[in-house]
């Protein structure tokens, strides 16, 4: 047997309810660290989110909605202020004349890799007294998590896209 086997349910509910307490944890350090990216570089949650994804490559709005699991009108009202600073720009796309692509612009890319670079250079030293084996699992085991977590998601009652499938 192995140990989860051997775990007694009420082992497994009050395992279960200390990692409920530390995600909130997390998500309530991680929304302060968000605020200040926000006051410093001009950007929070869902627009960070975009300027990340295309980092990867031009994308549609829908595409953008799907990956980041938000309501592609979410993505459209992002967009638009992002467009007036000149962090992101909207082109036709080729193969499809009705659908426009985004894309970074050189100012969105620096805006992005600045906001990186500080939030690295925060993390790195908290980092640094971990063993790099410990960061390795704990980054595959949040990586399950979410996946997990994303894949029971109902996109017709959240008003997410479906979630994109990675190789």
């Amino acid at each position: 047997m192995t140990a989860t086997q051997d775990q007694q349910p009420g082992d497994r509910a009050a395992a279960t309810t200390g990692l409920l307490d530390v995600l909130g944890r997390l998500i309530r350090t991680a929304r302060a660290v968000s605020h200040r990216h926000q006051v410093r570089f001009g950007l929070s949650g869902t627009p960070l989110g975009i300027l990340t994804s295309l980092a990867g490559g031009a994308a549609r709005g829908g595409d953008l909605a799907a990956r980041l699991q938000i309501a592609p009108s979410v993505v459209s009202r992002a967009v638009v202020p992002l467009e007036h600073e000149g962090l992101v720009e909207r082109t036709d796309d080729p193969d499809d004349a009705r659908a426009a692509r985004l894309a970074l612009t050189s100012a969105g890319r620096e805006r992005l890799e600045a906001a990186r670079r500080e939030f690295t250079d925060r993390v790195t030293p908290v980092l640094e007294r971990w063993d790099t084996d410990d960061v390795v699992t704990l980054t595959r085991l949040m990586s399950r998590l979410e996946s997990d977590l994303a894949e029971g998601l109902d996109p017709a009652s959240t008003g997410r896209g479906p979630r994109p499938t990675t190789s």
